[in-house]
């Protein structure tokens, strides 16, 4: 290999502002041309994106070529207000029977497009819930978002049923049981509105997107020679180039998630950093997984299987390495103290240290297990949660409120439907078609573990959307 250029560190910046922030490359510098993306990636973007035309940075040469033709063609500029949810794709929520019923809820909330939430409850009535709390944060004029939510489940036979619904709304304490009629229909509303907002910020945005940059970054900076260049490279790919975009694609002032949801651009930043305040590489899925075996707790298998495979998949890969690996033990130094000094990791928690070997395993199937299956989860599960304005909306706003502007609204439930269907239809580079050999042929190996939870080709390779 070359040796990495002198410059590298420049090239690959960190975002710096006044005040601490987490760890990321600077979107306000140009991207280094060995990060761009490829023309396939922009043609692939392009075919999936047409309804999204609007919402696009207009510096995509390929993509804005093929779709201005395709747009003049098909009229997919006349696709405006109800009409675009009309004609949109069905997602899974429309396909269902009874998409509002208390089954479905369940099940959402065990596979859908926020998983591992769920956390178990001792002395209580019910056995398992999931908790939301957003009343610290500040909400915009008119916003319906409520202070906290929690969701209880009762535990019985091997199934969860819901049990009841906590929340809080313009400081008034409701709860909610099924036999409640519509007060229960609004309450899962609620829920799903504030469950939707942690889902982009938190599991989306924070958990793979930014987690990832920091990993990225750090090396990008570092690694040449050591053999996990190799290793990690492919599941880098798009990274810093979507998270570059992010930066006002998804948030910032005029971001999808703030103009969105009822959350300000402050608030959102500070429940993201507040997410990165959390996340190590000394993690796993078995920490997460439920205790109790329930028939369709899907995710929780499909995450253990994920992992299993890549810690054998990582550890034949350092096997069959180990004497390059320690013979360019310095740029894992080197890789490890730009993690360190960047990292806003809370200290009680530990550090993004890379002591040894064995640590550096532990690295590279967290990064591979985030940058292939928990993203693709919460990435390509989006439209089946969030595809459906009826079913759930990432921003709820108050007509009684002076500042309710139906139109305004109209819009954002637009752009939520077009967003949610490119970020989940643009599958470029899946494992089972551009992973090595031994790792396609572990996922094939795990096949009924993983598919019950996502099929196995909605796995993709890296983070590039």
């Amino acid at each position: 290999m070359n040796a990495l250029p002198e410059n590298v560190k420049e090239r690959f910046k960190y975002y710096e502002p006044d005040g601490r922030t987490f760890a990321r490359f600077d979107p306000e510098s140009p991207l280094p041309p060995e990060v761009e993306p490829t023309d396939r990636y922009e043609a692939h973007l392009g075919l999936q994106a047409i309804p999204t035309l609007p919402l696009l940075p207009s510096s995509v040469p390929v993509l804005n070529a093929l779709l201005s033709r395709l747009v003049n063609v098909l009229g997919f500029r006349s696709m405006a207000g109800p009409l675009l949810q009309e004609w949109m794709p069905a997602n899974l929520s429309r396909l269902q029977p009874d998409k509002f019923s208390d089954e479905y809820f369940v099940e959402r909330r065990l596979n859908g497009f926020n998983p591992g939430k769920l956390n178990r409850v001792e002395g209580q009535e019910w056995q398992y819930a999931v908790h939301y709390k957003t009343g610290r944060y500040k909400t915009k004029p008119g916003g319906l978002l409520p202070e906290y939510s929690e969701a209880r489940f009762i535990l019985k036979d091997r199934a969860l049923q819901v049990h009841s619904i906590d929340y809080s709304l313009k400081d008034q304490t409701i709860v909610c049981f099924p036999t409640d009629g519509q007060d229960w229909e609004d309450a899962k509303y609620y829920f799903r509105s504030a469950e939707y907002v942690f889902q982009e910020i938190q599991s989306h945005l924070g958990r793979t997107h930014m987690n990832m940059d920091q990993y990225a970054m750090a090396f990008y900076r570092n690694i040449d020679r050591n053999p996990i260049r190799e290793l990690l490279l492919p599941h880098f790919e798009g990274l810093l180039n979507i998270d570059k975009k992010g930066a006002s694609l998804i948030i910032g002032n005029t971001g999808f998630i703030p103009q969105a949801s009822a959350l300000d651009s402050d608030s959102v930043n500070a429940v993201l950093t507040e997410e990165l305040t959390t996340l190590t590489y000394h993690w796993s899925p078995a920490t997460q997984a439920l205790p109790d075996p329930i028939d369709n707790n899907y995710f929780d298998p499909a995450a253990l299987a994920m992992w299993e495979l890549l810690e054998e998949y990582v550890a034949a890969f350092f096997s069959n390495n180990q004497p390059d690996i320690q013979a360019n033990w310095d740029e894992v130094v080197a890789m490890s103290q730009d993690l360190v000094s960047h990292s806003i990791l809370d200290p009680a928690i530990g550090t993004l240290e890379i002591k040894d070997e064995a640590d550096l395993q532990k690295l590279c199937v967290y990064v591979i297990y985030h940058c292939t299956f928990f993203h693709s989860w919460v990435n390509n599960k989006q439209y089946e949660d969030g595809g459906d304005i009826e079913y759930t909306a990432i921003g709820l706003w108050d007509k009684d409120d002076p500042s309710y502007d139906p139109k305004l609204v109209q819009e954002r439930h637009d752009n939520q439907v077009k967003l949610m269907w490119t970020l989940a239809n643009v599958r470029y580079n899946p494992a089972l078609e551009s992973a090595p050999l031994p790792l396609k042929r572990l996922l094939w190996k795990h096949q009924d573990r993983i598919s019950p939870g996502i099929p196995l080709d909605w796995i993709m390779m890296s983070i590039n959307i």
